[in-house]
């Protein structure tokens, strides 16, 4: 019996690492955790002669990673003030031209008003 437990933990923590090693790669930290671990316990002694080069290329990476997380941030909220543009263009035009409005929907990716009759 302690042979069919000891292959359940090993295909537990097989599966573990498997869906720890998805996460890094999908967070986009795999690239600095790498660079960390060879420069802080595999080559100690290279990373503290070249602290320029090793420091410049994890700030780099750290760089690459933080962009890559707010790039779609950004993204969204440039979509989320243009609508806003539009929404305040179309309620200005519908004074002005005595109409209503009575909704608005995106239609792919760009808002239409619905305007009552």
């Amino acid at each position: 019996m302690k042979f069919v437990i000891q292959i359940g933990v090993l295909l537990l923590a097989l599966s573990l690492l498997l869906l720890a090693f998805k996460l890094l790669v999908k967070s986009r930290l795999l690239p600095l955790l790498i660079w960390c671990g060879l420069g802080w316990k595999l080559y100690p002694q290279w990373s503290a002669a070249h602290p320029f080069i090793f420091y410049g290329v994890l700030a780099l990476l750290a760089l690459v990673t933080a962009f890559s997380w707010l790039g779609p941030w950004l993204e969204r909220r440039r979509e989320e003030k243009r609508f806003e543009n539009h929404v305040r263009s179309e309620a200005a035009r519908a004074r002005a031209e005595g109409r209503t409005i009575s909704g608005f929907k995106v239609e792919n990716g760009v808002p239409v008003t619905i305007w009552r009759d």
